[in-house]
């Protein structure tokens, strides 16, 4: 496999999960485990220890519950594409690991649209509308998923390649120029755009981290 071609395909892997990160699912809280935070700040503060120790379980806790299902979209499109076109001497085992995966959590991306569902995108296409349809399919394919688990299984498979060593999981600048307006609260790390989500009285990090 190409120096080139992997640097590529790790990008994809860590921008489809970090975008998605922060994704849209409907998971129970957990007993005894706590989620999100009592303020933007501190939902901030334990993401970037979460992502410097690469802890995906506690990363995927401080993602809204209302947006995991895209999460998980995002993370398994990530590491689908990383594991598809693979090409080192691993590559037949981690498609056996990711397939196990896929069969535990009975995910079924395959499926076709039905008819109602089919979406035809074409270059005038409004983002809004074009990320309406990926989140109605993320939660038709995912809603069902225990993501503060799937996801960290799935992370698990690629955590250990060396095309991983130096990757980062979340924005390791100051958070600034953080505003909040009612249940939602935005601010920025470096170049990062990063908003919140407040759900039940806990705050979150919401979907649209990378933008």
């Amino acid at each position: 496999m190409s120096s080139r071609k992997v640097q590529r395909d790790t990008r994809i892997v860590t921008s489809l999960l970090v975008l998605c990160l922060i994704g849209f699912g409907m998971i129970p809280v957990l007993a005894g485990e706590p989620e999100g935070g009592d303020s933007p700040k501190a939902v901030f503060k334990a993401a970037q220890e979460a992502g410097s120790k690469r802890d995906f379980v506690a990363l995927a806790k401080l993602v809204a519950p209302s947006e995991r299902p895209m999460m998980a979209f995002g993370t398994d499109m990530g590491v689908g594409m990383f594991v598809e076109f693979y090409e080192g001497e691993k590559a037949d085992a981690l498609k056996k690991k990711y397939q196990k995966i896929q069969d535990k959590y009975k995910i079924k991306i395959g499926e076709e649209e039905e008819e109602g569902e089919k979406f035809k995108m074409t270059q005038d296409t409004p983002q809004e509308e074009i990320d309406e349809h990926m989140r109605k399919r993320a939660l038709k394919f995912y809603g069902h998923v225990d993501v503060v688990h799937y996801v960290p299984e799935l992370m698990g498979i690629v955590l250990n390649m060396p095309e991983m060593a130096e990757q980062e999981f979340f924005p390791y600048d100051k958070l600034t120029n953080l505003k909040i307006n009612g249940d939602k609260a935005s601010g920025t790390a470096g170049d990062e755009k990063i908003d919140f989500l407040r759900e039940g009285g806990r705050w979150y990090l919401t979907a649209d981290v990378m933008d």
